[in-house]
């Protein structure tokens, strides 16, 4: 297996995993591997967050038949024996398929988070985790977990970097369920860099009007080095 000093090539590997294109043996080391490694069992859960919201946003369209009929003129499958079509148009679906996992594949890989620099935990006082937050060199991804009720509810969560000296700076509103990933300004990152904490303070929808809290904020976490 890859060794913990490539985490590029662990993320590789938990994409493939989850997309389907890793197979066989390779496969089943992949999941013993996941399930004693919680690097690797947090780069997939990464991967299975983002790529199930991907394919939520698609909705499935119902080609008119003069597509299928262009396509089997293109490809000659007109004057193939009839009991040879299935396995043809069997093998160009999942062709088909298989271009479809990769160009999704390519398209997180691309918006992937690079190197884990710090990260934060907002708990209730029952120990449950309300949201994580990864920081990325360059990117924030939060994961949701069991949060409060607003009240009111005409109301958005937003999250703050505090750094030293200096005035909050907002890092975006959080996600309610799921996961949610944004790229960093530079003036975010650099109020990161210079913060040992971040905040959670209820703002009016869509956060802040006036670019600074507006309240008091409800959770703060530290900031800790990444292992």
């Amino acid at each position: 297996m890859v060794p913990q000093e490539h985490p590029e090539s662990i993320d590789l590997l938990a994409a493939e995993y989850v997309l389907g294109t890793l197979r066989g043996r390779a496969r089943r080391r992949f999941e013993k591997w996941r399930a004693t490694t919680p690097l690797v069992q947090e780069r997939c859960r990464f991967w299975e967050e983002n790529l199930m919201q991907l394919a939520k946003g698609v909705r499935p369209i119902r080609p008119p038949p003069r597509v299928w009929q262009a396509i089997r003129a293109r490809l000659n499958l007109a004057h193939q024996e009839p009991r040879r079509r299935p396995v043809r148009a069997l093998a160009i679906a999942a062709s088909v398929l298989l271009v479809a996992g990769l160009s999704a594949l390519l398209y997180w890989r691309t918006l992937g988070p690079g190197r884990l620099f710090e990260v934060a935990t907002f708990t209730k006082p029952t120990g449950t985790y309300v949201w994580e937050v990864d920081v990325y060199s360059g990117r924030l991804v939060v994961h949701a977990g069991e949060l409060p009720i607003l009240q009111p509810t005409d109301r958005d969560y937003e999250l703050w970097a505090l750094p030293a000296g200096g005035k909050p700076v907002s890092l975006g509103v959080l996600p309610r369920t799921g996961t949610a990933q944004r790229r960093l300004t530079d003036v975010q990152q650099q109020a990161l860099a210079n913060a040992t904490q971040v905040a959670v303070t209820v703002e009016p929808l869509g956060g802040s009007p006036t670019g600074q809290p507006t309240s008091t904020p409800i959770l703060v976490a530290p900031l800790r080095a990444s292992s």
